[in-house]
């Protein structure tokens, strides 16, 4: 997700600023469990809009019926990024 918002303002908006997210060591507990939270319900998201999407596929078996499931799939995984966290790499550092 963050690279595809990087994408967009690099060549739509043609106003990258390339920050980097960073996190202290006092507040990395609570930022690993907010993403651990996104990642929760991103999941749990999908897995709705797929029994979704099953169930509507088995009642009506027709175009609409496959469009309907479609939006209901990409809306239920858009409302998890409303509690989005974006994913940070770590850099293990040395110590002497």
């Amino acid at each position: 997700m963050l690279a595809a918002i990087r994408w967009f303002k690099a060549n739509v908006t043609h106003n990258e600023r390339n920050n980097r997210l960073v996190v202290c060591k006092e507040c990395y507990p609570k930022y690993a469990e907010s993403r651990r939270k996104f990642e929760s319900r991103e999941r749990l998201y999908v897995a709705f809009g797929v029994i979704f999407a099953a169930l509507n596929l088995l009642i009506s078996r027709s175009l609409s019926s496959i469009a309907i499931s479609i939006v209901i799939v990409l809306l239920l995984l858009a409302f998890s990024f409303l509690s989005y966290t974006p994913k940070i790499s770590i850099k293990k550092q040395h110590s002497q």
